[in-house]
């Protein structure tokens, strides 16, 4: 499975639990990871080629998400031109 969204279903998981305790804060951990997954996603090629392909065998599996990512955030990472938008 793909670094970033490994990093971001333990953001959304760690944003679930601070949801049900309004005093609860974002782990330092959760954030640094999201952060790093996406620089090395800007960064990598083959980062986002891995992306691309696991969006689009979920698409194909009909999934509506990657692991409790729902699969509308992890478009929004992808180039436009993989999602049929206007390059």
């Amino acid at each position: 499975m793909s670094h970033i969204i490994k990093a971001l279903a333990g953001l959304l998981a760690d944003a679930q639990r601070c949801s049900a305790a309004p005093s609860c804060r974002l782990s330092r951990g959760s954030l640094a990871d999201a952060l790093q997954a996406l620089e090395h996603l800007n960064e990598s090629p083959a980062a986002m080629a891995e992306l691309c392909a696991a969006v689009a065998d979920a698409e194909r599996r009909g999934a509506i998400d990657i692991d409790g990512v729902p699969l509308v955030l992890l478009r929004c990472l992808l180039p436009a031109d993989t999602t049929g938008g206007v390059p």
